[in-house]
């Protein structure tokens, strides 16, 4: 017998345990909204009745995402979890090798299927938004080293999928694109795919993305049809030239108190470029900063950081009318982004493990993309069940919170049991009762 430090024993046991409780309820609210039948209806099934249907090889997938799994092969953590086999009723798991080959013998016809899945999930999401539609789009970098990677402009190989969000939640539309793809190409293609996701009867009314958008032929679509857009422009000769020319600038107002940038001050022109048809406003940041140590900023005076300031200039484009948004609205607005677009794909990347490529086949990698993007989704989604305080949390902290309560399943007098401390058990049965109203939607 092993010497040990504490005194206690491990000894094995035939019960039903599980660490995914509360996965266990997502995995019910996809039964709610009938995901089962989205897979069956729009991915290719199989050739034989041999074979696993379609939800066969996105339900493990999906719950492997969400419970914080790496690659494929954390597929065999739900092979080994009988208890969260029996309540959500899963027959069949593949192995991480037929996961992988199927994605490869599938790619191109599985991406559009999981692309036509969102789409219907989409009209679900917007009912609950009442604000006007804003999309905020954004390339990407995924580093990897496979045979297939090309060199993206971070000077490392990889990919550059672009990715579209909708209020800064739901992904509308997202492209996996090999790596030597500038952020810059087929931009309005792009936001022309966007659109056609949404419903007939809803409209595009905001768009924002950064200066990689700067182009004339996306300004003027977006004029001839109402979109009012905020995007990130280039500090090229002629804007800095009628930058001299300000006289008057606005101070923006910050609520942070005295930081290291002095002075934080918008000014606004009237600019056109070579091949646009409409003239737009150019709004201009000025801020005047000094390199000093942190810290050193509650030390010197004002008068002292001044002596040592320069200025540095930030630029945003829009369409936007003056009464409808200032030029400080138009930066504030602009700046949103930040949350809406970067910290969005921070969550997808990082929080759904999209940095892992599973296959040497690009088709492959872009449907195991989609279907990350769809774990995505569906955790925007699911958190409508959440309390209102947990609707802001991120998967990681959904992980902790929920996901991961133990459990342990009984089956008494014909009925299966999830058991779990008293504790989580009004949780579980609110998330529950919300699935089923959805359910009945």
């Amino acid at each position: 017998m092993a010497q040990t430090v504490l005194n206690f024993s491990i000894a094995s046991t035939d019960e039903r345990l599980t660490s995914q409780s509360g996965e266990i309820v997502f995995g019910e609210y996809l039964k709610a909204i009938e995901i089962d039948k989205l897979c069956d209806r729009y991915l290719p099934q199989p050739k034989s009745n041999r074979g696993y249907a379609p939800f066969n090889f996105i339900q493990p997938l999906l719950l492997m995402m969400h419970g914080g799994g790496r690659s494929l092969d954390d597929l065999r953590m739900l092979h080994v979890d009988k208890a969260m086999q029996e309540v959500l009723h899963i027959k069949n798991i593949p192995t991480a090798d037929s996961t992988g080959k199927w994605l490869k013998r599938h790619g191109l016809i599985g991406m559009y299927g999981i692309e036509d899945i969102n789409k219907v999930l989409l009209k679900r999401y917007l009912k609950r938004i009442e604000e006007p539609l804003v999309l905020d789009i954004d390339a990407s970098v995924i580093e990897s080293h496979k045979s297939i990677a090309e060199y993206t402009y971070k000077m490392f190989p990889g990919f550059t999928p672009m990715i579209g969000h909708v209020n800064g939640g739901y992904i509308l539309h997202s492209e996996f694109r090999s790596g030597n793809i500038a952020p810059a190409d087929h931009n309005l293609t792009f936001v022309k795919r966007c659109e056609e996701q949404l419903p007939r009867a809803t409209k595009l009314q905001y768009l924002r993305a950064d200066s990689a958008s700067y182009q004339a032929t996306l300004f003027d679509y977006c004029q001839d049809n109402g979109i009012i857009y905020t995007i990130g422009a280039h500090l090229d000769r002629s804007v800095l030239n009628s930058i001299k020319d300000i006289k008057q600038w606005e101070t923006i107002k910050s609520h942070d108190g005295k930081t290291h940038h002095v002075k934080e001050e918008v000014a606004e022109l009237i600019h056109t470029m070579q091949h646009t048809n409409h003239a737009f406003r150019l709004i201009v940041v000025k801020k005047t900063t000094t390199p000093i140590l942190h810290g050193f900023e509650d030390i010197l005076s004002e008068e002292e950081l001044l002596a040592y300031a320069s200025e540095r200039y930030h630029v945003i484009a829009t369409n936007a009318d003056e009464e409808e948004m200032s030029a400080q609205d138009a930066v504030m607005f602009y700046r949103k982004r930040g949350d809406t677009s970067e910290n969005r794909i921070k969550e997808l990347k990082n929080g759904f493990n999209l940095k892992y490529l599973p296959t040497s086949d690009f088709t492959g990698n872009a449907f195991y993309f989609q279907i990350g993007v769809l774990a995505y989704n569906l955790f925007v989604m699911f958190k409508e069940t959440l309390q209102k305080s947990w609707q802001h949390h991120t998967i990681e902290t959904l992980r902790y919170k929920l996901y991961n309560i133990a459990g342990k399943v009984i089956t008494h007098a014909k009925q299966t049991i999830l058991k779990v401390n008293k504790q989580f058990i009004e949780l579980l049965e609110s998330i529950r009762q919300k699935s089923y109203e959805i359910s009945l939607e």
